[in-house]
């Protein structure tokens, strides 16, 4: 794994666990119970395991040339076989409330939008003071 990979798995992981925390702060934990909390745990387990997948997948695809697009394939197939079985699995048992392991899952999307604010501002200031 490359460096930057590390790094920006690192970002999501912050991302995610921060919106984590939001949502169980704002959830009335009285009336979901344990089942919130371990239900957000294992959606944000599965949210930057499967950020992690995809950007490894993507770096051997990158440097692989040949069967690149076979492996995008099986990768894409193998994440959604991880979330649908987190999300299968949380709707069999008591202790994991399904909504908040399925909640979890777009935190990365929100993670890499803030991301991106952030990083373009930060671009806007950088060629400000060259100017």
């Amino acid at each position: 794994m490359s460096k930057t990979l590390l790094v920006e798995i690192r970002n999501i992981a912050i991302g995610v666990i921060i919106l984590a925390v939001q949502v169980l702060v704002t959830l009335p934990t009285k009336f979901f119970g344990l089942s919130a909390i371990f239900g957000t745990l294992l959606g944000c387990a599965v949210a930057i395991l499967n950020f992690a997948l995809m950007g490894i997948i993507l770096e051997r695809c990158v440097s692989k040339q040949k069967g690149a697009s076979g492996l995008m394939g099986v990768g894409y197939i193998g994440r959604l076989a991880l979330i649908a079985l987190a999300v299968i699995w949380a709707t069999k048992v008591d202790y994991l409330n399904y909504v908040c392991v399925i909640i979890p899952l777009i935190f990365p999307q929100i993670s890499i939008f803030i991301l991106n604010l952030t990083r373009k501002k930060e671009r806007e200031v950088s060629e400000d003071e060259r100017t």
